[in-house]
Formats: structure tokens, C-alpha cells, sequence
């Protein structure tokens, strides 16, 4: 991929149909096909710009030539007292499984320190158990600081 360059781009209704033809690949293992994508382009994903529009989430796509092969979205968390400065919390990175060891991850995750900088955060946080991929946190200046039990509701 070293003649492949790799740009980021914020997600937005104008781009929104490029971010779901990726989630369909990912969640079905292979990409859309051209006639697939043109009618997707048609959809109006109107649940999902509203969710593009709420204050302090962001969404961005990795693109390589022409198509979206990896996202990162997060969260900015207000804190109150002693910081009075947030903490940008990422919620998922993922890449196609052919870009990865690639360089995608890891641009996408400085886009991440991109955010906590423009936002004045104090730092950047993410919980994982993924092994491979806590090794690209480590690339990017992270480090195991505790161990948490992770837990939702059933609802929701």
C-alpha cells in the first residue's frame, strides 16, 4: 500500500451512503458490487444524519482509492470539576481485512488526537480486549493503565 495514499475524511449526509456501503462489508464479509453502490447512493439515511449532527460524536472514513475501507468514530465526554476539559472516548476502529497492517488503523487513530486536540481535551481513552489491536494503541502512545470489566444492559 505504499502507492496507495490514504486520506480521512469526516463522515456527512453528503458521504453517509460511501459509510454504509463499509458497514454492509463488514458486516457481510464482502463489498458491495458497482450497481449495489449506485443504488445505495439513492437512500436517505435520515436516522443517521440526525446521529452525525449530535453534538460532540464524531465519525470519520478512511479512503483508499476511491472507497471507504476503515472508520473510527468517538465520542467527546464533558468532565466537571478539577479538569473542566473533556475526554475523547473511541468507540470502534475498523478496517477491511485487506488493509490491515496497512497504515488505515493508524492514520485513523490520529485523527482521534486531532479531535482531543481541537477540542481541548485532556486526553484520549478507549477500552479493548482485542489483542492485535491493542498492540496499534500501543504504536499510538497508549498504554494499559487498568483492567475493567466491561457491562451493558440488556436494554436499551
Amino acid at each position: 500500500m505504499e502507492n496507495e495514499k490514504i486520506t480521512i475524511e469526516k463522515v456527512s449526509k453528503e458521504n453517509y451512503h460511501m459509510f454504509d456501503d463499509m458497514v454492509a462489508w463488514r458486516i457481510s464479509g464482502v463489498e458491495r458490487s458497482v450497481e449495489e453502490k449506485k443504488l445505495n447512493k439513492q437512500t436517505v439515511f435520515s436516522d443517521a444524519y440526525i446521529q452525525l449532527g449530535q453534538q460532540g460524536f464524531y465519525a470519520f472514513a478512511a479512503k483508499v482509492e476511491g472507497r471507504y475501507v476503515g472508520w473510527i468514530t468517538m465520542i467527546l465526554t464533558p468532565k466537571i470539576g478539577k479538569w473542566h476539559r473533556g475526554i475523547v472516548y473511541v468507540d470502534e476502529v475498523w478496517t477491511a481485512p485487506v488493509y490491515r497492517r496497512k497504515g488505515v488503523a493508524f492514520a485513523l487513530m490520529q485523527k482521534a488526537f486531532d479531535v482531543a486536540n481541537e477540542t481541548n481535551a485532556v486526553k484520549v481513552r478507549l477500552y479493548t480486549d482485542n489483542i492485535p489491536a491493542q498492540r496499534l494503541y500501543e504504536k499510538c502512545g497508549f498504554k494499559v493503565t487498568n483492567h475493567a470489566v466491561f457491562m451493558e444492559s440488556n436494554e436499551g
